[in-house]
């Protein structure tokens, strides 16, 4: 069980870099057209969005999405757009300034995905609780809200402070002339001393 805990029997081959690489790559070019949309939208231009294939194969990500990247890219907002095309375009501030953060928003949902999915995927340590939850069920916070049940006699209702041993001078068989209170008196009602058990 141990080794299974610490080893990870799937070896890292080539096939799974290569399919993260090539998610962030199309995470990378579709937020790029969502930057470019985005920033026609706040220029008053409405949501643009490359123009699609016609004909017997036509899809959603024609040859324009594609062929419209280095254009959008160098701050072009029309590029590979159709006609008409809408009168009131982004400038190109506008579009560099929503590509940053498409971009920056894409990469930090990406990483924060990625994360929890390698926290939680098949690769995880079994059986090992995380920081929080170690400190939620054995940190000193409970410690302390659990310390009238640990300890009674300390942190109790009626825990009272504990009394010096008081020795009596003189006496020399009497060790223990007076005992201190370590635990309350109501849980041992009958305690007596050394003198009495004699």
């Amino acid at each position: 069980m141990q080794r299974e805990r610490l080893k990870n029997p799937y070896p890292w081959t080539w096939e799974i870099p290569a399919v993260l690489i090539g998610i962030t790559l199309f995470l990378v070019v579709v937020g790029i057209q969502l930057a470019r949309s985005l920033a026609n939208l706040l220029a008053g231009a409405g949501w643009t969005w490359p123009a699609a294939d016609t004909g017997a194969f036509s899809s959603p990500l024609g040859s324009a999405f594609w062929t419209s990247l280095p254009g959008v890219v160098g701050g072009d907002a029309a590029e590979g757009l159709a006609d008409p095309l809408p009168a009131q375009l982004a400038p190109a501030a506008l579009t560099w300034v929503c590509l940053v953060l498409v971009e920056g928003a894409l990469l930090t949902a990406t990483t924060w995905g990625g994360i929890t999915a390698y926290k939680r995927g098949p690769g995880r340590m079994k059986g090992m609780a995380t920081a929080a939850e170690a400190e939620k069920l054995l940190g000193v916070t409970r410690l302390r809200k659990v310390a009238p049940i640990v300890r009674p006699d300390v942190y109790g209702k009626h825990a009272q402070p504990a009394m010096p041993v008081l020795r009596v001078a003189g006496d020399p068989e009497d060790t223990n002339a007076k005992l201190g209170r370590g635990l309350s008196p109501w849980l041992l009602p009958g305690r007596t001393n050394q003198k009495e058990l004699r």
